[in-house]
Order: structure tokens, then C-alpha cells, then sequence
């Protein structure tokens, strides 16, 4: 298409504007518009178009409540976060030449001025000496030297004493950091102000090892994935696992920031006691946080740890018993165990390591898709105002597809552009907007052009038996079921899966494959069940089981959801168990016409309209997710919530059962009953062992439904002459 034409002038123009908003978003969060267009129209369209919730997005990580960061797409980016003036980094050596050698260099070469370097030579041999003092001099460290060993936590001190900075970050000289480690541990700090303290993620650092914490008996020390470096590796947990910053009991010394106030508050590392290294560091973070300090995991920071080789296996073995013993002594073992069992079996934690574990799998994938169909052009139409489940998951695919180096972008209606722009003010890929009429105009160039709604296929019509683009049908629902059966707009949405000649279809389940084969004859690809995998995630532990908390959407704009059925539900489970139960409810505005009608004086907290990360508190706060609709094409919110921690009651019905396992990870119930539903909560309040195991699996299953899967399942539906994925 030629650049002189207004469609493409009007595309640069919204690259550009995207870009603007892109880096505006980081520092200003909007306010949600109030209706478009009249009530009724409005409550309409939310049902038939945005198929999901809508409600105000908190987008900047102040706007967090105490003690629960803000998600990964909505911090402000590391790399545009510096260390402050005066961070120290102490490394502290004994003998191992060559550790120190890669140590040392990766220092050099990763880490963002202004930092300083102390360097304490703890009685190394010649060579080892002789290499630090000659390091020293050509890079302006500050050089310590002992002439004998006088031990790990002697010679920490040493190098804590001579520190000046508003920071000191004490590095073992068997490590090598990696490209953003300085700057993204310092954010980390800087994100909240009770935070005094500081560590990474890590190959080999006991509670802080990625994937796995334990091998047999001893701590693992996991290899890094074939083909995967350091830097990479870093920077794959920096894009998937972080950042979080989950509150830790306990923080591995081997890579520890320590902030200056934690120094002035309460000190030094206790030589007495743990003079010959080992145990120094615990007893230092329990005294820090007895005075009121926080620890924080830096989980977008990852510094390969490869074991010291200082001390033989056997006396690091006798170092560590001895500690234990007087860590005992001095703390109490209580305080040591409870603490050990949050790191060991904490769900934050927990689903870190989950995550971890498929992560060189997925990145195969996206380099895979890469090279099959990096440089293709998608567009997906995708017609809605404000936030939604339905577009929440086309926009969290099509980032996905961006990664993979496809020109992926979104079009949607020029009327809809104030309240998108300020529900969504960083979409991750482009956008820009158009009329109905002016879409056949504005999609052309493209090599695959995708309809999100039933309404949006017909604007695809003009362009049926042009070679190019090929034309697709995102099926989210069988949309024939949101409107009175007879009517002009169930006769559209019918005809929607039919009307284009060559229409490329694909749907999240095999219900909905089947449910649009068996009604319109149309056959459809099934790309499977996917959800924002970036933001729902457990972000604090495992709620208290002193009783259940129960959460359900009431949306009286689909009946299909059952909104007075589940109330009654819910009010029959509160007067049941009384404050056994905590009971919220969200997705129900009160200035929607049918809202006094699902008034009940049952004790519930009313969540009104809500999604992304007040939806994710949400989750993060609830033991069960409840789902009495009559079916549910794919069951959206249950996934989410299952990511989030809780587990999930949906309904047999539909394709729930794609990811929801009953007595696995959820309970699939009939749901046409008030008594099958009740049934099912009043199961979860007395059975807490179960409750607990099904919760437990939740957060585990969920990240299988990563959106990278189905996106790359979409482009191949979409470019079947490419070859097969592996």
C-alpha cells in the first residue's frame, strides 16, 4: 500500500501515539470514563461485545496497598532505575583464583556506574594475592588484605566498616553476576521503604534457587537450561518470573544488599558466634528484622552462584552443623523453623520455581515461532471500550506474538478510543482506530486479519477471495447464546461463523470447537485456554484458614451467570457457618438497573466493578472462587484465580473442564441446582485438607495456560504452509 495514502498516514500517526503512551503510562494512571453512550445501550454492549469485567485499573506500583507490590507490567521499567551515589559492592576472597577472576570481571562488566568496589583478601596465596592487587590498581577498588585468614564473617566486617554508601552489597567471590544486577537490586530496595534488605534469585543459594531448592538431602544446584547463558537466563526470569519482590524470612548471604539505615540500626555481623563464616547472615537478618526491617526477594535478578570452593566440602558441612546449633541457641529454634517452612513451602515462592521450571521450554517455543513467522503482519479487530476478559486475553496473545517477532497490532472503533485508551494506557502493542466502514481500508497490508466478535466479521466481508489477507475469527463463545433466540442479532451472530468464505476459526476449548460444529456445521482450530500470566500470579502467602473466603461474580447483564441464584447461594453458606465464611462479591455496579434486586442482608464485601490488579488482591485474598453459571465457553475468571492461589467451583457444563480438574486442583459441579452449588462450598469450609491440596495444585496447574501457547497455535492456524512447531 503506498505511505502517501491517508489509512497510512493515520497508522504512523497512532505508532507514534502509542509510543507516547507507552512511556507515559509508567507515571500517570487514568481515570475510567463513565458511560458512552445511554444506560441501556451501555449495559447491552458490555454483555454482548466486552463479554467481561470492566472497572477502574490501579497502574502505578504507589497506588499498591501496603505490603503487596504492584505486578510486573505495571512497575516502572529496571532499566531506567540507577543505583543511588555511593553503592559499595564487597567482595571478600580466600585462595580460588579463577572464581575470582570470573567474579571480579562480571562485576566490571555488568554493573552501571556509580558503584565502588572493596575488595578483602582474607590470607589468599600468592597467585590469588598477587592478581587482586594488580586488579585493584587498574580498576580503582579499595583493596583490604589480611595477612592470615581470620574467617568469612571477620573479613565481611572488615569490608562493611569501610563502606560509605547509602547501600553495601556484599558479593561471594565464587558468583558472576549478570547485566542488570546492580540496578535491579537497588530497585528492588527503593520499592518500598521498610525494605532493609536485599537478595537475587540463583542457580545455588538454598531458598533462592531456581527451579529447585533441594537435591536429595543437600541443596540443588541447578544447571543452566542447554544453549542458555547467564545474561539470558537473567534476562528470561526478568521478562516471566519478576518482578514481585515477595517478603522473605530468610535471604541467602552469598549476594545480599544491605541498606545503610539497617547498619546504623543494629550493626555489624556477630564475630563471636559466628566468627569462622556460616550462620552470620541468618543471625544478622533475624536481628534486622526484629528491629522492624523487611527482606525482599529481587526476583528479576539472577546471579549464578557456583559454590565455594574456599572451604572443602567437609568443613563447610562442620560450619554449617556448628551454626545451626548456636543460630539455636541465640534466636530460638521456633522462630528458625517457622521461617524455614515459609521458604521451603511458601506459595509465592512455590509458584516462582513452577514458573522457572518451564521457562527454557518456553523460550524454545518463542524462538520456534520466531523463525517460522517473525515479520508476519496480524491484526486483530477487536471492538471494545473499556477493560474486559475477552480482550485481556487477545492483547495478553498478541504481546506474546510481538515477542516472536511478529508486526502484531490491534484496531479498534474510532468511537470506543477515550474510554480504551484509558482502560488499557499500556496495551503492549499498538493501536489504532477506525470506523466500521473504513476497516477494510485500514487492514489492508496486512497477512492475517482476525475478527474478535461476531459483529466485526462482516467488516471483514469486502475482503473475502483476496489472496491476501487471510481472514480469521477469534471465537471466544458461542455468541448465538447472549441474545432472545429469533432475533436479527442472534441471526447475525449465527451467520458470523459462515458468512466469509474462508474463514479461519479458532476457539479456547473443545466445548466451543464443538458447540459451533454442532449449530453452524463450522469447523474451528482449538488454541486452548490461556490468561494474563504476567499479572495473575500469587503474590503474598496462603490466606489463614480460621475460615473461608469465598469469592463470586454477580453480573446481573448475564443471566447466564446465574447472579440471583448465587446470591441466594452465598446467603444460605453465610447463615450457615456465620463468621466461619468471609464472603466478597464483585462484578455487580450499583447504578445497573437490576442491582437493588440482588440486595441481601447477609454480612458480604460488595467489590463493585473490578479487574487487572484489583482483581489480582482480590485472588491473592480468597480461598474459593465460586462459578455457578450455567456453562461457561472457556471460564476466564476461574483460571485467573487459580493462578492467584485459590481454587475454583465451575461448571460442568462448557469448557471449564479444560483446565479444572475436580477433586484435583477445583471442584466441577453441576450447576442447575442452588443445592448442588451449596453443596460444593459447604464441602470446601468442613474439608480444610482438601480445601488446602486443591488451593495447593491451583497455582501449580494454572501456569501451563501460559499465553505463549496459544498464540503460537494461532499463527499456525493462521499459516498453515509454514512448517509444524516442534
Amino acid at each position: 500500500m503506498s505511505p502517501s495514502t491517508d489509512a497510512e498516514l493515520e497508522r504512523e500517526l497512532e505508532r507514534t501515539k502509542a509510543d507516547l503512551r507507552e512511556a507515559r503510562a509508567r507515571i500517570a494512571a487514568m481515570e475510567m470514563s463513565f458511560f458512552w453512550k445511554l444506560r441501556n445501550f451501555w449495559w447491552s454492549f458490555k454483555e454482548r461485545v466486552l463479554g467481561g469485567r470492566t472497572g477502574r485499573f490501579d497502574a502505578l506500583p504507589s497506588m499498591a496497598p501496603p505490603g503487596l507490590p504492584a505486578p510486573a507490567p505495571f512497575r516502572r521499567s529496571r532499566a531506567r532505575v540507577r543505583p543511588p551515589v555511593g553503592v559499595d559492592v564487597v567482595v571478600c576472597v580466600h585462595n580460588a583464583l579463577d572464581d575470582v577472576r570470573e567474579c571480579l570481571e562480571s562485576v566490571v562488566r555488568c554493573s552501571s556506574p556509580p558503584w565502588r568496589l572493596i575488595v578483602v583478601d582474607d590470607g589468599s596465596d600468592a597467585p590469588t594475592a598477587s592478581f587482586l592487587e594488580g586488579f585493584a590498581a587498574s580498576h580503582g577498588a579499595e583493596m583490604i588484605r589480611n595477612p592470615s585468614a581470620r574467617g568469612y564473617t571477620v573479613a565481611a566486617n572488615q569490608g562493611l566498616r569501610a563502606s560509605r554508601g547509602d547501600a553495601v552489597i556484599l558479593l561471594n567471590s565464587d558468583t558472576v553476576v549478570t547485566i542488570g544486577w546492580l540496578e535491579g537490586l537497588v530497585a528492588c530496595a527503593e520499592s518500598d521503604e521498610r525494605i532493609g534488605l536485599v537478595g537475587p534469585l540463583s542457580n545455588c543459594a538454598s531458598w533462592q534457587s531456581v527451579p529447585e531448592v533441594a537435591d536429595g538431602a543437600d541443596w540443588a544446584n541447578n544447571p543452566l537450561p542447554e544453549g542458555i547463558g547467564p545474561d539470558q537466563m537473567a534476562s528470561l526470569l526478568a521478562d516471566e518470573a519478576g518482578p514481585t519482590y515477595p517478603r522473605m524470612p530468610f535471604l541467602n548471604g552469598f549476594c545480599l544488599l544491605i541498606r545503610r539505615r539497617v547498619l546504623d540500626a543494629i550493626g555489624l555481623f556477630d564475630e563471636e558466634t559466628f566468627g569462622p563464616g556460616y550462620g552470620e547472615e541468618n543471625d544478622y537478618i533475624l536481628r534486622a528484622r526484629a528491629a522492624g526491617f523487611e527482606l525482599a526477594l529481587a526476583d528479576d535478578v539472577y546471579v549464578v552462584h557456583r559454590q565455594s570452593k574456599s572451604y572443602s566440602s567437609e568443613r563447610r558441612i562442620r560450619l554449617a552443623e556448628a551454626a545451626g546449633v548456636a543460630l539455636a541457641r541465640k534466636h530460638g529454634r521456633s522462630a528458625i523453623e517457622e521461617g524455614v517452612a515459609e521458604c521451603r513451602h511458601g506459595r509465592v515462592l512455590e509458584a516462582l520455581r513452577e514458573r522457572t521450571r518451564g521457562l527454557a521450554r518456553r523460550h524454545r517455543l518463542r524462538e520456534t515461532g520466531r523463525a517460522r513467522f517473525a515479520g508476519r503482519r496480524v491484526l486483530f479487530v477487536l471492538p471494545v471500550a473499556e477493560r474486559g476478559g475477552g480482550a485481556n486475553v487477545v492483547l495478553s496473545e498478541a504481546r506474546e506474538m510481538a515477542r516472536m517477532g511478529v508486526d502484531v497490532r490491534v484496531l479498534n472503533l474510532a468511537a470506543f478510543r477515550s474510554p480504551f485508551e484509558s482502560s488499557y494506557p499500556e496495551p503492549g502493542v499498538p493501536v489504532f482506530f477506525a470506523s466500521p466502514s473504513g476497516v477494510p481500508d485500514a487492514v489492508r497490508g496486512f497477512d492475517a486479519v482476525v475478527a474478535t466478535h461476531n459483529a466485526s466479521v462482516e467488516w471483514l466481508a469486502p475482503l473475502a477471495g483476496l489472496s491476501r489477507p487471510i481472514l480469521g475469527y477469534y471465537v471466544q463463545d458461542y455468541e448465538p447464546y447472549f441474545y432472545t433466540e429469533g432475533t436479527r442479532d442472534a441471526q447475525k451472530a449465527v451467520r458470523s461463523y459462515t458468512a466469509v468464505p474462508g474463514l479461519v476459526r479458532f476457539t479456547k476449548t473443545a466445548w466451543n470447537r464443538d458447540e459451533v460444529a454442532r449449530r453452524t456445521g463450522a469447523e474451528c482450530h482449538v488454541v486452548g485456554p490461556s490468561f494474563d500470566a504476567t499479572l495473575f500470579r500469587p503474590l503474598r502467602g496462603t490466606p489463614a484458614f480460621d475460615r473461608v473466603h469465598v469469592a463470586a461474580m454477580i453480573r446481573p447483564s448475564s443471566p447466564r451467570r446465574q447472579p440471583i441464584p448465587t446470591m441466594n447461594v452465598l446467603e444460605r453458606l453465610a447463615t450457615r457457618y456465620g463468621d466461619r465464611v468471609e464472603i466478597s462479591v464483585f462484578g455487580l455496579d450499583p447504578s445497573h438497573p437490576d442491582a437493588s434486586r440482588l440486595d441481601r442482608p447477609f454480612p458480604h464485601h460488595r467489590a463493585g466493578s473490578v479487574d487487572g490488579w484489583e482483581l489480582v488482591r482480590l485472588f491473592n485474598d480468597v480461598h474459593v472462587f465460586a462459578d455457578f453459571s450455567t456453562y461457561q465457553a472457556m471460564g476466564l475468571s476461574a483460571l485467573e484465580a487459580m493462578a492467584c492461589g485459590a481454587t475454583a467451583i465451575v461448571p460442568s457444563a462448557g469448557g471449564a473442564r479444560s483446565f479444572a480438574r475436580d477433586g484435583e486442583n477445583a471442584l466441577v459441579i453441576d450447576t442447575q441446582t442452588e443445592e448442588a452449588c451449596l453443596a460444593a462450598l459447604v464441602r470446601l469450609v468442613e474439608e480444610r485438607a482438601l480445601l488446602a491440596r486443591l488451593m495447593d495444585r491451583a497455582y501449580r496447574d494454572a501456569i501451563a495456560f501460559h499465553p505463549l501457547g496459544p498464540a503460537l497455535r494461532t499463527l499456525e492456524a493462521l499459516f498453515p504452509d509454514l512448517p509444524a512447531s516442534v
